[in-house]
């Protein structure tokens, strides 16, 4: 079976900009919030991007607003 840390690994070593066109990129960071951010993390593991939506607490509004 294979690990969160190998699964986040792999991730981390793909160029998300060869895979995603910039309006793919754009729409992503349009919907990804800290909270979507931290359960993706708990299923595949420390994604560095992930990390930093996560992270990102200066952000104003989230898709968890409405959880809190």
């Amino acid at each position: 079976m294979i690990t969160k840390q190998e699964v986040a690994d792999f991730i981390n070593a793909t160029d998300t900009n060869k895979i995603w066109t910039p309006y793919e990129i754009a729409y992503l960071q349009g919907k990804l919030d800290p909270f979507l951010a931290t359960m993706m993390i708990k299923l595949v593991g420390d994604v560095s991007w992930l990390v930093t939506v996560r992270d990102n607490t200066a952000r104003e509004y989230t898709n968890n607003d409405d959880l809190s």
